[in-house]
């Protein structure tokens, strides 16, 4: 076999590299390529360099690197022992964005994870040294995270004050598509507390970056919730004028969880406007939509919408099963809200056929 025959068949990324910078660039460009497994032997490569020996500031850098390569590999005891390392070595070498970074990237671990204390007090520290460099990307950066925990919290109030440092952060450094997502993030928690009016306001503004910027991600999830902000206010006109809205300007629906996300809004438009057999007709077509996409959660709210439907309609057995269908699916997914919400709607409905 010849040497290039070996070549082919094991091939070496780092084959007449030495350079710790250079090996920890090439590893770089393999993460933002999602290959680990490349990146990772680098890293060790790097690792054992003589420059990586000799430069702390490098150490500390390849230190990150490693964190982030187990980070992406959900191989969290090991990116917090290289992050914690690497967080050191910067506040050894008066690094303050370094160690910063290293404490957030903990932080989105350990949000991961659903360990929201440990998120939050690794937030507050990350702020404390991203706010000695006045970098006003990381402090965004972490602002966003700490907002994050204090939604999934359900402090949704102080969210919202947090996602407003947060945006004034990200328009300082400049930043219009990170401020577009965070205008959704402060939409999304007045949604929760029943503020429609303040999240359409949020909503449009962040839909306005969407736009402009051409993020049809952020596009679609802003007309669906515009559009179910609507509907809590009982705007009927005003949601379906969204959603013919985004089916224009959304060429061929690529998503099929925002198809079917459209559909059932559009659903429970024609509930309210009493048109309770297109509505049917409809529902019945959304739930093949998400049973053959899998969509569970989906499926879950095409459920609980099939509930209320029946319930107009005087099928009140069909209702009951429905309900109970969709608390079941709920509970398994972990939506505690919604599993809620179903069975608050199944413990009302029997009540009233009991005569309660």
């Amino acid at each position: 076999m010849t040497e290039f025959e070996i070549n082919r068949t094991s091939p070496q990324p780092c084959a007449g590299i030495t350079d710790g910078r250079a090996l920890l660039d090439l590893a770089r460009g393999w993460l933002q390529q999602g290959n680990t497994i490349v990146a990772t032997d680098l890293l060790k490569a790097a690792t054992d360099s003589p420059e990586v020996e000799q430069d702390q500031g490098l150490r500390a850098r390849v230190l990150k690197e490693s964190g982030r390569a187990h980070m992406m590999q959900s191989d969290w005891e090991a990116a917090e022992s290289f992050y914690v390392e690497a967080q050191h070595v910067f506040l050894s070498t008066d690094d303050a964005v370094g160690a910063a970074e290293c404490a957030r990237n903990r932080a989105n671990a350990h949000f991961q994870r659903g360990n929201y204390r440990q998120c939050e007090d690794l937030c507050q520290q990350a702020l404390k040294w991203a706010t000695e460099t006045s970098d006003y990307e990381l402090r965004a950066t972490i602002l966003n995270t700490l907002g994050a925990v204090r939604s999934a919290t359900g402090d949704h109030a102080e969210a919202i004050k947090t996602f407003k440092l947060c945006l004034a952060d990200f328009e300082s450094a400049g930043n219009a598509l990170r401020q577009g997502y965070v205008l959704l993030n402060i939409g999304l928690a007045h949604t929760e507390l029943g503020e429609s009016a303040n999240a359409i306001e949020s909503l449009n503004k962040a839909l306005a970056i969407a736009l402009e910027v051409k993020d049809l991600g952020l596009v679609e999830i802003c007309y669906q919730n515009i559009a179910s902000c609507y509907l809590a206010q009982n705007e009927t006109l005003l949601a379906k004028s969204v959603i013919d809205t985004a089916r224009k300007i959304l060429p061929g629906l690529n998503s099929k969880a925002l198809e079917t996300e459209l559909n059932l809004i559009d659903c429970r438009i024609l509930r309210v406007m009493g048109h309770f057999d297109a509505a049917f007709e409809l529902l019945s077509e959304t739930q093949t939509q998400a049973e053959q996409g899998k969509l569970s959660a989906l499926q879950g709210d095409v459920l609980f919408e099939q509930g209320l439907l029946e319930k107009l309609r005087g099928n009140n057995d069909i209702a009951l099963a429905k309900f109970d269908a969709a608390a079941g699916l709920f509970k398994q997914l972990g939506m505690d809200k919604k599993f809620q919400e179903a069975v608050q709607s199944l413990a009302n409905l029997k009540r009233k056929l009991n005569g309660g």
